[in-house]
């Protein structure tokens, strides 16, 4: 019964009132225009995390992220992973197209530039990551670069910037494949980045510093999954007593945020206080891999890396830096998948003239629309936004919001 009004739900909320869109008429890829400053020497970066949709596309999804484009106006929108969702297609090809053209149609039909990299969901469906790429790549404003080399996953790159008045690379962004599973099965657990593309960014970082006269070129990067050295920056305030399953409290090395804490590992972690904003929030905890390959520490031994962006954790929000690299964890901007009322997209924007920081701000859902509205109420719990509404309740919503 449950599986049935789930899919009722699903096949009323989709024809009777978003309806089926045709998939965007699009031409061969053309030749890419490079990336640059513009003239007032600014760049903005919509990064939007774990769309993680399917075909029949949500409709707060498609205002959200039209709305996010339209009154935000980033250079360039980097979807860090979980694009689509891993039921978006099982069997059929056409699925998986049309899952993907359910939010780069928005994109494309605004021309604003696109770059990815794939989440551990993305991989969960008929269609190989190549395969997907592919699909992408007859998007006209999607500036991914196929692999230059064979390296573990697919769609680890990077993409210079220029200067606003030259042809001159002033800025590097690194997109990281950061696997989908762990393949050790003793060990377990979300994939890696792997240690041949460390390799390649090493290399391609140490390339571009040549070509650079020897001066390394700042940079930011991109990717899923969330580095594990996350538990080296946040405070242990408790450790889990193995026979008791008791909370031994540990004194912090300094105040915390929040009270908010997460459980891993057999410890209690919260957020330092000094790292925190009007945009931090832990309401998950971290779920990185349970090993590493070093990538952290080679983004911060070669060259001037900024920070590393990632999503996946939909509830998080924070920056916290990890031996002056800043970790950036973004919210889920969907509705797609579970989440709460703290859903959002992050921008990033740089200066050509201080290429030393950056400005970062969350634009949360909340910002946008009143909650408050009978209206909205209803499309939110029939869209299941916040993961613990029942099936009757989200058919009744939208039964009330249809009359």
């Amino acid at each position: 019964m449950k599986r049935i009004l789930a899919l009722t739900l699903a096949l009323l909320t989709a024809f009777s009132l978003f309806g089926i869109a045709a998939m965007a008429e699009t031409e061969p890829a053309k030749e890419k225009e490079p990336l640059k400053f513009n003239e007032d020497g600014s760049f903005k970066i919509m990064q939007i995390a774990d769309i993680q949709d399917i075909i029949i596309f949500k409709g707060l999804n498609r205002l959200f992220i039209t709305d996010l484009v339209e009154k935000e106006k980033p250079d360039l929108v980097v979807l860090t992973g979980d694009n689509i969702s891993n039921g978006a297609g099982k069997l059929i090809d056409w699925f998986v197209k049309k899952s993907i053209d359910k939010f780069m149609s928005i994109f494309e039909s605004r021309n604003i530039p696109v770059a990815i990299v794939y989440g551990n969901h993305d991989e969960e469906n008929c269609m190989t990551k190549e395969e997907q790429w592919e699909v992408y790549e007859k998007y006209n404003c999607f500036v991914g670069v196929r692999d230059s080399e064979e390296l573990s996953g697919y769609g680890t790159y990077y993409l210079p910037i220029n200067a606003s008045d030259s042809d001159k690379q002033k800025f590097t962004l690194w997109f990281f494949d950061s696997q989908d599973y762990n393949k050790d099965e003793e060990v377990g657990g979300y994939g890696c980045v792997e240690k041949d593309q460390i390799d390649w960014y090493i290399k391609t970082e140490k390339t571009l510093t040549e070509a650079n006269g020897g001066e390394a070129i700042p940079s930011f990067a991109f990717q899923h999954i969330i580095v594990p050295e996350i538990f080296d920056v946040l405070y242990k305030v408790g450790k889990v007593d193995e026979e008791s399953g008791e909370i031994i409290k540990l004194e912090a090395p300094g105040p915390v945020y929040k009270e908010q804490t997460i459980t891993e590992n057999g410890f209690v972690y919260a957020f330092p206080e000094k790292y925190a904003d009007e945009d931090t929030f832990l309401s998950e905890t971290c779920c990185p891999p349970k090993y590493t390959n070093g990538q952290a520490d080679a983004l911060i031994d070669n060259g001037k890396v900024l920070g590393i962006a990632v999503g996946h954790d939909h509830k998080n929000s924070f920056i916290i830096p990890y031996k002056g690299l800043d970790i950036v964890q973004t919210p889920t901007a969907s509705f797609g998948s579970y989440g709460d009322l703290n859903r959002g997209a992050r921008t990033i924007i740089l200066n050509e003239k201080d290429l030393t920081s950056y400005e970062t701000d969350v634009i949360f859902f909340k910002d946008y629309y009143d909650l408050e509205d009978e209206e909205m109420k209803l499309r939110i719990t029939f869209s299941n936004g916040d993961g613990e509404r029942g099936t009757w309740e989200r058919l009744w919503a939208f039964i009330k919001y249809i009359f």
